[in-house]
């Protein structure tokens, strides 16, 4: 009955708390319909609204969030984000953002903040000098291979000495979001703090939007022990799973027709129901030094340079 003020987000941390035995997420727990829309088709899901933690001499969490709203997203103007890691080669994909969101997990009695799950979502498309601008990411093998580079560019490169600090794909699964068109679910393990035992998780969710682009929908536990830490990792994950299994995607007419042509040159059209973990770290490849050259200028014993005689 006072659940509504025991979980109160609000943080007060000149009280001292003991570690919670339970943690709350979003205090409306009531999901709420989401539209993104891509061209012609339109991708729905449901969460509960976000709020910020209140809280008295700085405590508290306030949202950070961008939303598109009802904007076509292949035609907006989003943020570039890139990658930043020096050691990969170059980059054939753009990524940007459209969608950011974060929600915020609370314990009781104005314990105030505990943990979070946050989401962005990115647009990701072949730039002028990718490979994939020759086939359709409809495709299924072409749409596993392009996760694959993906991950591949995005994390891949990402090392420790010689270990890595990622491992993935794990635990992929297909999840159909209409008659036609399907997502790939996987995780993200960053080892490099805890170790393989003890890793830090990212679930990633992909499925194509037109012949040359993709969606990127991240959820991150916030540096949570998954294995570990019950308490928090039970909700977060609840609430990460629902957004997902409410997904699903209105395919348009337009872009059903492209999926229509890449189907009646690959009459099977499911993605791979399992998927091997990439072998990283990868490790960019050196060009190739060229051989010096060598100088062949004729000389005499002192060194100099011999200029051979000339008849005037």
């Amino acid at each position: 009955m006072w659940d509504w003020l025991k979980y109160f987000p609000f943080e007060d941390r000149r009280n001292k708390h003991p570690k919670p035995d339970e943690i709350r997420g979003p205090y409306l727990t009531t999901p709420v319909k989401n539209k993104w829309i891509f061209g012609d088709s339109a991708f729905y899901f449901k969460a509960p609204r976000a709020n910020p933690v209140f809280g008295l001499f700085g405590d508290g969490k306030s949202i950070d969030a961008v939303k598109p709203g009802l904007k076509n997203i292949l035609k907006g103007n989003w943020e570039r984000v890139y990658s930043g890691n020096r050691d990969a080669p170059p980059d054939f994909w753009d990524t940007d953002l459209f969608y950011k969101n974060t929600w915020y997990f609370v314990g009781p009695w104005f314990s105030g903040y505990q943990a979070d799950l946050s989401s962005l979502a990115l647009l990701v498309s072949a730039d002028k000098n990718s490979r994939f601008l020759k086939s359709s990411l409809f495709h299924p093998k072409v749409f596993e291979m392009a996760i694959a580079d993906y991950l591949d560019i995005s994390f891949g490169y990402d090392r420790s000495g010689k270990k890595p600090i990622y491992r993935g794909p794990l635990n992929w699964r297909v999840m159909p979001l209409s008659e036609t068109i399907q997502a790939v679910v996987c995780d993200l393990h960053h080892i490099h703090n805890g170790g393989k035992d003890n890793p830090m998780l990212t679930r990633l969710v992909f499925f194509p939007v037109t012949d040359h682009q993709f969606v990127q929908v991240s959820f991150d536990f916030g540096g949570v022990a998954i294995y570990r830490d019950e308490v928090r990792t039970k909700p977060l994950m609840a609430l990460c799973n629902s957004i997902i299994d409410s997904m699903h995607l209105e395919v348009g007419e337009a872009t059903l027709a492209k999926w229509n042509k890449v189907k009646e040159e690959c009459p099977d059209m499911s993605i791979t129901e399992q998927f091997g973990e990439l072998p990283w770290p990868l490790f960019k490849e050196k060009p190739k030094k060229k051989p010096k050259e060598r100088d062949i200028t004729p000389s005499d014993d002192d060194g100099q340079q011999f200029i051979p005689y000339k008849d005037e």
